[in-house]
């Protein structure tokens, strides 16, 4: 679990970075939105029984739903 709060928060800076408007997500949501993103689509993945403990593809959902959930918010996310 520790592992997929690293990644999450990682992915979550570098999808702040990258994101297309600009850095529309801020420096402190990046990382718990990238966290929380990981989290929710790692455990969802197993609950759906997409993929068991050890397989890639738990990586690779957590690594998707942390950029996805940083972008979602940044499309969402009033302007200023």
């Amino acid at each position: 679990m520790l592992g997929l709060l690293v990644v999450g928060a990682l992915v979550g800076f570098a999808a702040r970075i990258f994101h297309p408007s600009g850095r529309v997500v801020s420096l402190p949501a990046a990382p718990v939105l990238g966290a929380a993103g990981a989290l929710l689509a790692f455990y969802s993945g197993r609950a759906l029984h997409l993929f068991t403990d050890g397989q890639l593809m738990g990586w690779s959902a957590a690594i998707l739903g942390a950029a996805l959930l940083v972008a979602l918010w940044g499309l969402i996310r009033p302007r200023r």
